[in-house]
C-alpha cells in the first residue's frame, strides 16, 4: 500500500483573494498619492479618488463573500498614511463611527478572511514611540523596500507594533502582508515577521504576503520548521496581478484576465488545473472605484465568483479557503512524518490541521478507521469531506481531522 499526504485538502485545489490597501474608513490611496507626488514630482490623480470607503460598501462586499463562501485575506492598515492609531481613534471620524465599522468588520470580514497588518502606515516609516514620520523621504516601501538588517530588533518591533494595534480592537492578525516593496530580503523580512507575529499572538504557523507569480507553477513556501516545537512560518503567493481596479483605484479591468467566458482560458484555470493554490490579487482601492456607483473591481469579482462556480458547479475540485488554510495545510503536510506497515498507517503531525488528506493506492479499500473512530464512505467526489474516504479508481482519499500528534490509520482491504 502506497500512502501519501495529498497536497490539498480534501483533495481540491483551494481558491482565494487577497486585499491588499484596506482599512478602517479611510482610503489610504488619496494621501498615499497625495504625499507622494509631491517626492516623486508625479502626478497621480489623488483628488479624483475618494478619501472615504463609506462601511455600507465594505458591509455589501463582506454579506457577498458570506453568501458564496468566498475566503482570503483583507488587510487592515492600524495607522494608515501615520493620520492615527485604529486602537486610539482617527481625528477624521467619530467613535461611532469608527466602533460601527470595526464591530461589521469582526462579525462580517473575520468568518471568512484572515486579517494583517500591511505594516503600520503604508506610506512613512514612522517612530514607534510617537508614530510620526522619522524622514519623509522614507517610506515603507521606498527605503524599507530594502530592511535595515543590522537593526534587527528594530524590524521586528516596527512589525510588532503593527500587530498590535489590530490586537487591540479584536481583529488579530493570522499573518503579515509587505506594503508595496517592503521587505528585502524576504528570508529577514519572514524571520522578523515570524518573531513579531508569534510574540504578539503566540500563533505557531503564521505567514506572510509579499510576492506575486503570473505565470508558471505557484509555491506555498515553509520556513523556520521546529518538529520539536510544532512550529513553522509560511507564504502565500498570489498567481495573479490585479486587473481589478488596481493600486490607483482607476486602473484596468479584465474579467478575461482572471477566467474567460468559455471558462478555460485565463490564468485562474491554468493554476487550478495544474492543482496549484489559486489566489487572485486585488485592491481594496479598484474594488470601490472612483464612487459608490462605480464598483468596478467588485463587478468584475462577481463574475469571476459566477465563472469559477460554473466551471466547478458541484465543488468536486475546487474550494474557497483563507490564506492561512492554505499555508497551514502546507506547513502540516511539509512537517509530517508518515510510517506504513501493512494495513496500517502511522502519521507524527507536530502540526495538525483539519481536513488533513492522506492519498492511498495499491490496495482495495473497504473501510477506515483513524485512533479508531471508523470514517464514512462518500459515495461520491461531491460529497466527500472531512470524516469520509472515497474510491476514485486505484485511489483512495481519506480525511479527517487529527488532535493528536501521534495519529493511527487502520485500512480494511
Amino acid at each position: 500500500m502506497q500512502v501519501e499526504i495529498n497536497r490539498n485538502a480534501l483533495d481540491r485545489v483551494p481558491l482565494s483573494i487577497i486585499f491588499d490597501d484596506s482599512t478602517l474608513l479611510v482610503n489610504l490611496n488619496y494621501f498615499f498619492m497625495r504625499d507622494r507626488n509631491l517626492i516623486d514630482g508625479e502626478n497621480r490623480r489623488w483628488e479624483d479618488v475618494p478619501m472615504v470607503h463609506p462601511e455600507s460598501f465594505t458591509r455589501e462586499f463582506a454579506e457577498f463573500c458570506l453568501e458564496h463562501g468566498v475566503k482570503g485575506k483583507y488587510s487592515v492598515v492600524p495607522c494608515p498614511a501615520a493620520l492615527g492609531r485604529i486602537d486610539e481613534g482617527l481625528p477624521m471620524f467619530s467613535k461611532a463611527q469608527q466602533e460601527s465599522w470595526l464591530k461589521m468588520c469582526r462579525e462580517l470580514i473575520v468568518p471568512n478572511y484572515d486579517i494583517t497588518p500591511e505594516m503600520i502606515t503604508h506610506t512613512f516609516v514612522v517612530d514607534l514611540e510617537t508614530l510620526q514620520p522619522v524622514d519623509p523621504n522614507l517610506w515603507e516601501q521606498y527605503g524599507w523596500n530594502q530592511l535595515p538588517m543590522d537593526e534587527e530588533e528594530r524590524v521586528t518591533d516596527y512589525i510588532a507594533l503593527a500587530c498590535q494595534i489590530l490586537h487591540n480592537v479584536g481583529l488579530t492578525p493570522s499573518g503579515v502582508t509587505s506594503p508595496g516593496g517592503f521587505g528585502n530580503p524576504i528570508d529577514f523580512f519572514a524571520r522578523c515577521a515570524d518573531a513579531a507575529l508569534r510574540r504578539v499572538t503566540g500563533n505557531p504557523t503564521p505567514y506572510l504576503f509579499k510576492r506575486i507569480t503570473h505565470d508558471g507553477p505557484v509555491e506555498t513556501p515553509v520556513r523556520f520548521a521546529d518538529r520539536d516545537a510544532g512550529t513553522a512560518f509560511g507564504e502565500v503567493i498570489a498567481c495573479t496581478g490585479d486587473r481589478t481596479g488596481s493600486w490607483t483605484g482607476y486602473g484596468e479591468v479584465d474579467v478575461n484576465y482572471y477566467i474567460s467566458e468559455d471558462l478555460q482560458g485565463g490564468r485562474m484555470p491554468a493554476v487550478i488545473d495544474s492543482g496549484d493554490p489559486t489566489v487572485m490579487l486585488s485592491h481594496w482601492q479598484g474594488f470601490y472605484g472612483l464612487h459608490d456607483n462605480d464598483r468596478r473591481g467588485f463587478n468584475a469579482f462577481k463574475t469571476v465568483v459566477r465563472r469559477l462556480k460554473e466551471r466547478d458547479p458541484h465543488g468536486e475540485r475546487t474550494r474557497w479557503r483563507k490564506c492561512s488554510e492554505i499555508t497551514t495545510y502546507a506547513i502540516a503536510r511539509e512537517m509530517a512524518e508518515v510510517t506504513v506497515d501493512g494495513q496500517r498507517v502511522t502519521l507524527d503531525l507536530p502540526v495538525q490541521v483539519p481536513e488533513f488528506t492522506l492519498r492511498l493506492k495499491d490496495v482495495v479499500v473497504t473501510g477506515v478507521t483513524v485512533d479508531g473512530k471508523p470514517l464514512v464512505q462518500a459515495q461520491s467526489r461531491a460529497a466527500f469531506e472531512d470524516g469520509m474516504f472515497y474510491r476514485e479508481g486505484d485511489v483512495t482519499l481519506v480525511a479527517f481531522s487529527p488532535t493528536e500528534r501521534k495519529t493511527t490509520v487502520e485500512v480494511d482491504v
